[in-house]
């Protein structure tokens, strides 16, 4: 099914998109912009959310529906029903089944389990700038708001100030500490913090690091990218650093120590390098002994993220 009306951006509301392409399903702008002044749906909720549940100016409008037919997402519209209400003690009524009473709070976990206030997990923000450089935004309203913000995967591996033991292990990471700092200064009791493992991450012993110096509670294994079956990657603009990732064990292209890499790079031939992630190849055997493994580090739950991978191999 197609969306023939545009999403996240319309007069009625006074907002607009920035860009000349928009993605259908979410009226997303093709490229988001860190830092963009406006003005779409999204971002005007993001501080004046309000502003965006009525048309505007409120009270001196007549808005209208501006469905585009042949049939597409906008023309589903939620069926209520007007004889009794779910979800209410006693009996329902004009005055008790009203929109800002529903209850949104969530659980999730077998046995230790984990409140939520709605029923909301965030993307990964993992090792990229942007998700570095807006990590507070997201961590504070992720606390208050009572949902669960997953910390992605690279983030001590690509920590400029992380420190290794004898042993190739995190000794220690600023940039996750200070993560896992500003969530818990917020956090009001619902929703958690969970940190993403990838192949990388494993072989530095991330989970080790956060379980004994931040008694996390879940972690979550990662087998690939939600949008493609390649690891993550990013891109960094000096050979030195280029060289340090690779030392921690990530794959850097082009080859940063290569002698022909070198002299390009020298003579301005060659301007960045990508650092990427591997893929997380399991069997039903190595993923239990696995899960058996961060049990007995200390984690009580265990989530797992497959990628861009069919249910086939979710049944393994």
């Amino acid at each position: 099914m197609r969306n023939l009306r545009r999403p996240n951006a319309n007069d009625a509301t006074g907002t607009f998109n920035r860009s000349r392409n928009a993605v259908p399903m979410s009226g997303l702008c093709t490229r988001c912009i860190d830092g963009c002044k406006g003005g779409c749906e999204v971002w005007l909720a993001s501080f004046r959310g309000r502003e965006v549940l009525y048309p505007q100016p409120f009270g001196k409008i007549t808005a209208g529906a501006d469905k585009d037919y042949p049939v597409d997402y906008s023309h589903l519209n939620i069926q209520g029903y007007a004889r009794g209400a779910k979800g209410l003690e006693g009996e329902a009524g004009p005055d008790k089944a009203i929109f800002s009473n529903v209850d949104t709070t969530t659980e999730y976990g077998w046995e230790k389990k984990v409140k939520m206030l709605l029923p909301i997990f965030t993307g990964a923000l993992g090792s990229t700038k942007i998700a570095r450089r807006n990590w507070e935004h997201f961590a504070v309203g992720a606390a208050i708001s009572g949902i669960t913000i997953v910390c992605g995967e690279n983030v001590c591996g690509v920590d400029p100030e992380l420190e290794l033991d004898s042993k190739g292990k995190v000794k220690k990471s600023p940039e996750m500490d200070r993560r896992i700092e500003i969530y818990r200064r917020f956090h009001e009791g619902y929703g958690e913090i969970l940190v993403q493992m990838n192949v990388e991450d494993r072989r530095l012993g991330v989970a080790e690091y956060i379980a004994n110096k931040h008694n996390l509670e879940t972690i979550e294994l990662k087998w690939g990218q939600g949008a493609k079956s390649i690891g993550g990657e990013i891109k960094v603009k000096t050979i030195e650093r280029a060289i340090e990732l690779k030392k921690r064990g990530y794959i850097v292209l082009p080859d940063p120590e290569n002698p022909a890499i070198r002299e390009a790079y020298k003579g301005g031939g060659i301007k960045e390098f990508e650092r990427h992630s591997r893929l997380g190849f399991v069997s039903k055997e190595s993923f239990m002994e696995e899960v058996d493994r961060l049990k007995r580090i200390g984690f009580k739950r265990i989530t797992l993220k497959t990628g861009a991978y069919s249910a086939v191999e979710l049944a393994m």
